[in-house]
Formats: structure tokens, C-alpha cells, sequence
């Protein structure tokens, strides 16, 4: 796999850890040959979800409709990079143009 895909959201509480537990479970067991779920990191503020993959754009648009991000997922980012470079590419919400991870 050639990039790594990161699905980001704020986090502020135990909820909210317990919240990604349930979401990277759920890509996981759907996300199928378009990725592999490498896990997940929570603090500072933000909890991430490490998607390896050679089709980013295809990957999160899986990992949305898997996750249904209508329902409660406003403050969503979503970027990737090839393994070889530093830095991110951000894809979501449209129109962002940083993304990183703490």
C-alpha cells in the first residue's frame, strides 16, 4: 500500500475514544480490498483513524458511506500521503487546504 489515509475528528472525553473504538470497527469489517484499517491514536485534542491504502480518494468515500457521515460528523477532516513524504494532502471537507496530525 502507497498512501496512508487518516479520517480525523475533535475528541474531548471518554465518549469520545469509546466513539472512535466503535468507527474504526465498523471500517474495518467493511472497507474491503480498497484498504487496511492500521489503527487509530486519541489525544491532543484529536483522534485519528490510519487507513493504508493505494486509493485514497476511493478508500474515504467507502469509509463515509460505511460510517453514514451525515449523522453527527460536522467537524470531519480527512487528508493523506504517499509513506514517502511528510506531508498531508487534505481531501475533506472540500475546500480545506491544511491537514495534519499532532
Amino acid at each position: 500500500m502507497k498512501y496512508q489515509l487518516v479520517l480525523q475528528w475533535p475528541c474531548s472525553s471518554n465518549a469520545d475514544y469509546d466513539r472512535l473504538i466503535s468507527l474504526e470497527e465498523t471500517i474495518r469489517d467493511g472497507l474491503g480490498e480498497v484498504g487496511i484499517v492500521d489503527g487509530h491514536d486519541y489525544g491532543s485534542g484529536e483522534m485519528n483513524i490510519f487507513i493504508h491504502t493505494d486509493e485514497p480518494a476511493m478508500a474515504f468515500e467507502k469509509a463515509r458511506m460505511l460510517l453514514d457521515l451525515g449523522k453527527d460528523f460536522g467537524h470531519l477532516k480527512a487528508g493523506y500521503r504517499d509513506f514517502e513524504q511528510d506531508e498531508y494532502i487534505a481531501i475533506f471537507p472540500q475546500g480545506t487546504k491544511d491537514f495534519s496530525v499532532a
